[in-house]
C-alpha cells in the first residue's frame, strides 16, 4: 500500500512538474530561478549572523556591559 502511494505520488509530480514547465516562458523561469538564487545567498547570510564566533562574541559583550540586570541595579 506504502509502495502505491509512492508511485501515485511520483506520477503526480512528474505530470504536475511537466504541465508547469510547458507554461512557463524562459524568462520566467531565469527569473524564479535568481529568486531561488537570492533566496538561497540571504539564508547564507543569515547562517552566518547565527555563526559561533557571532554569539560567542555577543556573549562576550553581555557579559562585560554586566548582563541584563545592570540598568535595573543602577536606577
Amino acid at each position: 500500500m506504502q509502495l502505491l502511494g509512492l508511485i501515485l505520488l511520483l506520477a503526480s509530480s512528474w505530470y504536475l512538474w511537466k504541465l508547469t514547465s510547458n507554461f512557463l516562458d524562459e524568462p520566467t523561469k531565469k527569473e524564479i530561478s535568481n529568486n531561488f538564487n537570492n533566496l538561497k545567498n540571504k539564508f547564507n547570510e543569515g547562517k552566518q549572523n547565527f555563526s559561533k564566533a557571532k554569539i560567542r562574541e555577543a556573549w562576550q559583550k553581555y557579559k562585560e556591559e554586566g548582563g541584563a540586570l545592570s540598568n535595573k541595579d543602577k536606577s
